[in-house]
């Protein structure tokens, strides 16, 4: 049976310090939340100096400013300046321009985007009382505006046109706002899914994780009458290498070891990190003899590689480790755990017998 390259990808690095995924998503979209509404207000510029509204068109031309101004705090990472920027545009603008020519606007209904951005991004006990705040300014620029009438009316239906404008923009923005979190809720999700299934170092499967996709692989092989066995091998002398170079060398050690075993493993065949410098492989429709060869090809692939250490001139340029394996057949989901026994034993046979050699139990 062939067993062609399947590299695995790489190991993920270790999160940075301070570092978020979603933090980072979030004001990269809020700087080009600011960056289209400048264009926005660029062309409301146009639309009410057509309409003979001189107000509104400074007003807007100071939006444009305000929204420049936080574009570029972001990029200098004075995020929370550029928060007061965002809030005073759109709280002023939404206040003067209802002011100006009238509730009916729709200039109000920019406020009510600010919802769900407030409870997103604060703590529940902080998130209640600016929605509250934000509901009574709501409430008083509301009954502002019925008390005084529009200040500077628009002629004609300019009025309704605005209305309609700030209706389809507003649907817009909370499409974009709706893709935005159920972007972010997705890419949670997957990170999740990468945490409870695969191992943090080396990227291969954890043990939980491989025990499920085990158990349906081999209840496959039981239908097809298809043989499959299971190796468990083990680095040599592991405790050494961390006692002489150091964790971060062994952790080396594990991704690079890793990386060798996929690149040996078929698409179909199954990897994991089963604890320290364990690993654990189960290959279905393949006999025992197979997988014992397969071990040997691993096991001379690792004995001729090695990996390179960083450090004084004290150490030598790079490492060399061996494996030792045990090899067994699995008859069904209901063996796996007898025969990761059978592995077991059959890798300590390996050990007794020298290391850096294969054994079948």
């Amino acid at each position: 049976m062939s067993y062609p390259p399947s590299v695995l990808p790489s190991p993920p690095p270790p999160p940075q310090r301070g570092s978020s995924l979603a933090g980072k998503a979030y004001w990269a979209m809020v700087q080009r939340v600011a960056l289209t509404a400048a264009c926005i207000d660029l062309g409301y510029i146009a639309l009410f100096l057509w309409l003979g509204s001189w107000p509104l068109a400074l007003v807007n031309l100071a939006s444009i400013a305000l929204y420049l101004g936080a574009y570029a705090l972001i990029q200098r990472r004075r995020n929370a300046l550029a928060l007061v920027l965002i809030w005073t545009e759109v709280i002023g603008h939404s206040a003067l321009g209802s002011l100006l020519i009238g509730w009916d606007s729709g200039f109000h209904y920019y406020l009510l985007l600010f919802i769900p951005a407030i409870v997103i991004a604060n703590a529940g006990r902080y998130a209640a009382p600016i929605v509250l705040a934000l509901l009574a300014y709501y409430i008083g620029l509301r009954l502002l505006c019925d008390s005084t009438g529009p200040l500077d009316p628009l002629p004609g239906r300019g009025m309704q046109l605005v209305n309609w404008i700030h209706i389809c923009i507003a649907f817009a923005l909370s499409a974009a706002l709706a893709a935005f979190y159920r972007r972010t809720i997705l890419i949670a999700e997957r990170r999740l899914l990468k945490l409870a299934t695969l191992d943090g170092l080396t990227g291969l499967y954890n043990r939980s994780h491989f025990q499920e996709q085990a158990s349906a692989a081999l209840a496959r092989c039981a239908e097809l009458g298809a043989p499959a066995a299971l190796w468990l091998c083990d680095v040599d002398h592991f405790k050494q290498v961390n006692d002489t170079h150091g964790h971060a060398v062994g952790d080396k050690v594990l991704q690079a070891v890793a990386r060798t075993l996929g690149a040996h493993l078929r698409e179909g065949d199954l990897l994991a990190r089963w604890g320290g410098e364990e690993f654990l492989a189960l290959l279905p429709q393949t006999d025992a003899d197979t997988a014992q060869q397969v071990a040997e090809r691993v096991r001379r692939a690792v004995q001729d590689s090695s990996v390179p250490l960083e450090g004084s001139g004290r150490e030598p340029p790079a490492l060399r480790v061996t494996l030792s394996f045990g090899v067994t057949p699995v008859r069904d989901a209901q063996d796996l755990k007898a025969a990761t026994a059978r592995a077991d034993r059959a890798l300590y046979a390996s050990k007794r017998a020298g290391r850096n050699c294969v054994s079948v139990g």
